[in-house]
């Protein structure tokens, strides 16, 4: 590979390789079995991939980027650097652009002539790819490397190719009987794959970072999770199931008390179980993601100690109780004075200055999304005297409830405040 461009290439690889995408640098005398992690021969398909690999060469121009898909619905990306001394190919894939349903890969199956016992060898493998239903942001960081490669984005072009020759050439005759140990050894790979897959996802959303988990968690295929029913929808929820106690739990490692999981998991168990489509099920995952990174953001505490962490908590379940600094000494079993230097020691913040935060975020919520009383208003939020709880408003805010509830929900309803 050319030393001229290499950290540009490397960039670009670690990027794809972020987004689940594999990224193969291959010569002419490379093994070709690595694109697709020898499923043609598993599936008893006698492939020459050296020869499919130098046919590809002998086609593939320079200034190029060729978007391929074979007829297994694999799709790759494939371009040569510019190093005329040592050919050199940057191939990107296998990726898909459809989840493929079991009916899809029966289909397949007949249609390729393949022995229907292999189906499940299908779905395994196809469940280790990662999904992209729009390719378009992989192709811009692929056509960001053309730019750099060959001079600005006129010097180049790109060419969709939907054959069935680069590696995907059949086989006139089935390579005989099953390869038993190679199908362990792909089970074993494939499970290995996917637990990893899981942890990192689940190290992700226990740090908050909503966008990575996104582009991860759409990415998956869902025959990552086998379909045990034949209801397209129940096997939909049952993926949701599985996703919601993943989430939670990395929510969990991120911090987050059990008593804000549990209500947030209750209620994403109820909105799965009434979904009414598949597009509304599919949607909920999105939802999930942005939902328990959010809770890590505001209620992850697993870098203060055990009896802040439990302080806090009891705060933000409690806002209308007694929250007094002996009260909460008396819970923790601490003494006031320990108790108060040591929150402001981890928080930066007395318990008065965080629990009238905390109040006054509830008051705002209820305000612009309610038209209760404003003495109920502060009743609920912790604030047993609405003429303070309105001085208090004002200075935090620079205006009276009244006149933020103006701002927020217009005139009152007859009867209200």
């Amino acid at each position: 590979m050319t030393v001229v461009f290499r950290r540009e290439i490397d960039l670009t690889t670690a990027i794809l390789q972020r987004m689940r995408l594999p990224v193969h640098i291959l010569r002419p005398q490379d093994a070709l079995t690595v694109l697709d992690s020898g499923f043609r021969e598993i599936l008893g398909l006698d492939v020459d991939y050296a020869a499919a690999y130098r046919f590809a060469l002998h086609w593939s121009k320079e200034r190029t980027i060729y978007k391929v898909i074979d007829q297994f619905m694999c799709n790759y990306v494939y371009l040569l650097l510019p190093d005329k001394e040592d050919p050199t190919a940057m191939i990107i894939g296998p990726y898909l652009t459809v989840d493929p349903t079991r009916e899809m890969l029966l289909e397949q199956t007949e249609r390729l002539g393949l022995d229907m016992s292999r189906l499940q060898q299908q779905a395994e493998y196809y469940a280790s790819l990662p999904v992209f239903n729009d390719p378009s942001a992989l192709m811009a960081v692929v056509t960001c490397l053309g730019e750099v490669l060959w001079g600005g984005p006129e010097a180049f072009h790109t060419v969709d190719v939907n054959y069935e020759q680069f590696i995907s050439i059949p086989s006139e005759k089935p390579a005989g009987e099953p390869i038993e140990q190679a199908d362990i050894l792909r089970q074993m790979k494939q499970l290995e794959e996917r637990y990893a897959y899981e942890n990192e996802l689940m190290e992700i959303v226990s740090k908050g970072l909503t966008q990575r988990a996104e582009v991860m968690m759409s990415s998956v295929s869902q025959l990552n999770y086998q379909h045990r029913l034949a209801d397209p929808l129940r096997n939909m929820k049952n993926y949701c199931i599985i996703c919601n106690t993943l989430l939670r739990k990395a929510a969990e490692q991120g911090g987050v008390h059990p008593l804000h999981l549990d209500k947030t998991s209750t209620q994403f168990a109820h909105r799965i179980e009434n979904a009414p489509t598949l597009d509304r099920a599919n949607a909920l995952i999105g939802e999930m993601i942005r939902s328990y990174c959010r809770l890590v953001h505001r209620q992850g505490k697993r870098h203060y100690a055990a009896a802040v962490q439990k302080t806090l908590t009891y705060i933000d379940a409690n806002l209308s109780g007694d929250l007094s600094l002996n009260s909460l000494a008396a819970l923790m079993q601490l003494s006031p004075g320990y108790l108060s230097a040591l929150f402001h020691r981890e928080t930066g913040r007395t318990l008065a200055e965080y629990i009238n935060a905390q109040r006054m975020k509830a008051a705002l919520q209820l305000l612009k999304s309610t038209h209760l009383q404003i003495q109920t208003v502060a009743q609920l939020s912790g604030f047993a005297d609405p003429n303070y709880f309105g001085k208090l408003f004002k200075r935090c805010y620079g205006v009276t409830p009244q006149q933020y509830r103006r701002e927020q929900l217009g005139p009152s309803p007859p009867g209200g405040p």
